[in-house]
């Protein structure tokens, strides 16, 4: 038995993501081709400010949903203050096979997280 702090005879493996980790910023209401072909979407943020309608930020593989978020609305009385979010997938998030998109309705600023 080897004393507290000895070194170890196995190799320490580092475990990471397997590719790139890159961001797209949104800033409008619209769909927008995060990358044009096959993609894994490893998370979301976003920023609802002040007097905004409820909406949904929609994760596509070119034109079939892969996941939906719903954001609240910030223009009625029980919330009237700016809301922020995140939503980091684990593992290797999910995959586009096409094109991954998304669209944005009513949120001003969303990050797409993907690789």
């Amino acid at each position: 038995m080897e004393p507290f702090g000895a070194p170890t005879k196995f190799k320490e493996k580092i475990m990471g993501y397997p590719v790139d980790i890159k961001t797209v910023n949104i800033t409008t209401a619209t769909t927008t081709t995060i990358h044009g072909g096959a993609a894994r979407i490893l998370g979301l943020s976003w920023v609802v400010p002040t007097n905004v309608a409820a909406g949904t930020i929609t994760v596509n593989d070119n034109t079939t949903a892969l996941w939906i978020v719903n954001t609240p609305a910030t223009n009625v009385t029980a919330n009237v203050g700016p809301v922020t979010g995140k939503i980091m997938l684990p593992g290797t998030g999910i995959r586009a096979t096409t094109s991954l998109k998304v669209t944005n309705v009513a949120v001003t600023h969303v990050t797409v997280y993907y690789g």
